[in-house]
């Protein structure tokens, strides 16, 4: 599965789990980095305030890219449809709904 990141960037997400860290000095990279933040943070807010427009996503993916959403059964039709959005947001947000209601807990028992 891929997932875009950027303008053309892709991640491969079947690759080893090897990472790299650097540090990013550059202030057109850092200034292009927080705007992308903050598309990607708008769209989340965005989608807080809009669930009750998507009735039907429940157990499908939802992509929301300009402020607009998209429900879709697939992840890969999602984003393929947040790609195609008008003009581009390389601030969008692609996320599945669990089929049903309820809490989630997470915890790491090792």
């Amino acid at each position: 599965m891929e997932i875009h990141t950027g303008e053309s960037k892709m991640v491969n997400l079947h690759r080893s789990s090897d990472f790299i860290i650097e540090e990013v000095t550059d202030p057109q990279e850092i200034a292009r980095h927080r705007a992308q933040d903050e598309r990607h943070a708008r769209n989340l807010k965005w989608l807080e305030s809009h669930w009750g427009d998507l009735p039907n996503a429940r157990g499908r993916y939802v992509a929301v890219a300009n402020e607009q959403a998209f429900v879709a059964d697939a992840a890969e039709a999602a984003w393929n449809w947040a790609r195609g959005v008008s003009p581009p947001d390389d601030g969008a947000i692609v996320m599945r709904v669990p089929a049903e209601r309820g809490w989630r807990i997470y915890a790491n028992c090792g």
